[in-house]
């Protein structure tokens, strides 16, 4: 019960017995990783009310991080092939995670920048591919599929498997096939690398947007009701792009949400929720756009235009596919975070000296609903330099100012109301240009500074998530229909093929398989306890607690098996 009894003590926070623990579990480096998984959602998902439990949380995260992370370099260090294998061995207990999966949901950054996970990386990412395949060729092939049977895209010795004679699997390199078989293994090898699905989602992407802006600038224009005939085939396969694109991103959440097995949530990823704003406001502009009333079809034009500002902010994520470039669109994220902090201090700022300034401005006879706008558009206006300086000498012909008005004292701006004025704009302005503005450029200076220290691990640990959203996606809008179409094809032929396989001696083979894994590991971190101190002050002293406690099992174990065989 080590795993477990590791577990318990990283929920209780005791950092010493928890090394001690570990130190005898049967798979260290997969022990470790789910600490650290456990550790990181009880840092981020459970309120603890005192300092000291965040802080001794947040150490004994980063402590079995680095102990997950020596064990897997000394197993590199020891066989770098076997240790690879290992990584990618699953879990049932934890919906069939691999190292990887946990370290990604973990946010282990500095164990995925190991290059036994990056070598697992780029392999999964080019699939079969060689290694020195350039990305020109991928995309002559994408442009002129049957290419793809020719060496242009040359693969590396990787196996496929097919139905032997006597009824069992056997491995056959593809480079030996011949026929159908060869041009299926090939033509399957290719559009299913990452790397393939990767550019064809952004081949496709820029395909539909420049059928959309075509659309949105020349072809929409105002037709009558359900008149189709006079619909402009660009904004007809728009409409049509637009609906496969709306059913296959919604099998997409079906799946994440239904399927326990899903390893990235639909929702987790910020792509995915700026296709669901998208999605929506196209099909909002949709319908004002099929209305009969000419107002409600100017209305969806302009919601439309609008959204082709979120449909080209899509195209940032070329930017995560290139090591220098990808870090970026972190600091884009981050910063967001400081511009809201911004806005909501300049809102409050903003909405004090609004108010004065239509009080002083502003007479109460003059002064209409449409004067609400000013309290935010002239102040706003004024950050940038334009300052409204007819107003305060009493030439105000704003439309923002009710025109028809009786002269007296309730009509007329005082002197001292303009002086005041002008003193609050003097105030405004230091606040806004000088406050504001230089403590917004200061928390975009630290956020830049803190991403650009970790600029390379952190892209490192982005390019799994790259890899398996890729892995996971369906061939993009409009041709997705194809996917499934092949997928129930696949389906049935290794249901066929499944009839007379002898699978007997599976159950026995994966046995042994986690069992090599497992003593590897341990050795691996063994030969890491053996050359460095990872004892703890009270070693002595726990371990003969533990020592107890294994008594006492023993001795329930004992009562058990006596009781059950009573019963029996």
């Amino acid at each position: 019960p080590y795993y477990e009894l590791t577990l318990w003590a990283c929920l209780m926070l005791r950092l010493d017995l928890a090394m001690l623990l570990w130190k005898y579990t049967q798979d260290p480096c997969r022990c470790a990783l789910v600490a650290t998984l456990l550790l990181y959602s009880l840092k981020h998902n459970a309120y603890l009310e005192r300092d000291d439990d965040r802080r001794r949380t947040k150490e004994m995260y980063e402590v079995f991080e680095d102990l997950a992370l020596c064990v897997l370099n000394q197993a590199y260090v020891t066989d770098s092939e076997t240790c690879k294998r290992a990584m990618l061995s699953k879990w049932g207990r934890l919906k069939n995670y691999n190292y990887l999966d946990m370290a990604f949901h973990a946010h282990a950054r500095n164990f995925m920048a190991h290059p036994a996970c990056q070598e697992i990386i780029s392999g999964g990412w080019r699939g079969q591919f060689k290694r020195d395949t350039s990305f020109m060729r991928i995309l002559l092939v994408l442009v002129v599929p049957p290419l793809c049977i020719t060496p242009l895209v040359p693969f590396d010795r990787k196996v496929s498997y097919r139905r032997a004679v006597q009824g069992r699997y056997k491995m056959i390199y593809i480079d030996k096939l011949t026929g159908l078989d060869a041009i299926y293994n090939r033509a399957f090898a290719f559009y299913t690398a990452p790397v393939t699905k990767f550019w064809m989602h952004l081949m496709m992407y820029f395909i539909f947007l420049g059928f959309h802006t075509y659309a949105l600038l020349k072809d929409m224009r105002y037709i009558a009701p359900f008149d189709l005939t006079k619909l402009a085939w660009t904004e007809a396969v728009v409409w049509i792009w637009l609906g496969i694109w709306l059913i296959s991103e919604g099998i997409d959440w079906l799946q994440s949400v239904f399927d326990n097995h899903t390893k990235l949530k639909y929702t987790a990823d910020a792509w995915n929720r700026i296709d669901m704003i998208s999605i929506f406001l196209y099909v909002v502009g949709l319908a004002f756009r099929i209305t009969p009333d000419p107002a409600y079809f100017q209305a969806g034009r302009t919601i439309l235009a609008c959204n082709t500002v979120i449909l080209f902010i899509k195209l940032l994520m070329l930017l995560e596919y290139k090591p220098m470039l990808g870090p970026i669109l972190l600091m884009l994220r981050e910063m967001m975070k400081d511009l809201g902090v911004f806005i909501l201090l300049l809102l409050i700022f903003m909405m004090g000296w609004g108010v004065a300034y239509t009080a002083l401005l502003i007479p109460p006879d003059r002064i209409s609903w449409q004067s609400m706008a000013v309290v935010f558009v002239y102040p706003y206006f004024q950050m940038f330099g334009d300052f409204y300086l007819d107003v305060y000498e009493g030439e105000n012909d704003s439309s923002y100012i009710d025109k028809e008005y009786e002269a007296g004292p309730n009509a007329d701006i005082g002197k001292w109301q303009s002086i005041a004025a002008v003193a609050l704009l003097c105030v405004w302005l230091m606040a806004s240009t000088v406050l504001l503005v230089n403590l917004l450029i200061a928390m975009f200076s630290d956020t830049y500074r803190c991403i650009k220290d970790n600029q390379l691990i952190i892209w490192k640990y982005q390019r799994y998530k790259m890899l398996s959203q890729y892995r996971a996606s369906f061939i993009p809008p409009p041709f997705t229909f194809l996917h499934y179409l092949m997928r129930g094809i696949r389906k049935v032929a290794r249901y066929c093929r499944s009839k007379g396989v002898d699978l007997s001696n599976n159950s026995d083979t994966y046995y042994w398989k986690d069992c090599m894994i497992r003593t590897f590991m341990q050795d691996a971190r063994d030969e890491y306890l053996s050359v460095s101190d990872t004892s703890g002050g009270n070693e002595t002293e726990i371990l003969a607690k533990l020592q107890s406690v294994e008594s006492h099992l023993k001795i329930i174990r004992r009562v058990g098996n006596r009781t059950s065989s009573l019963y029996a």
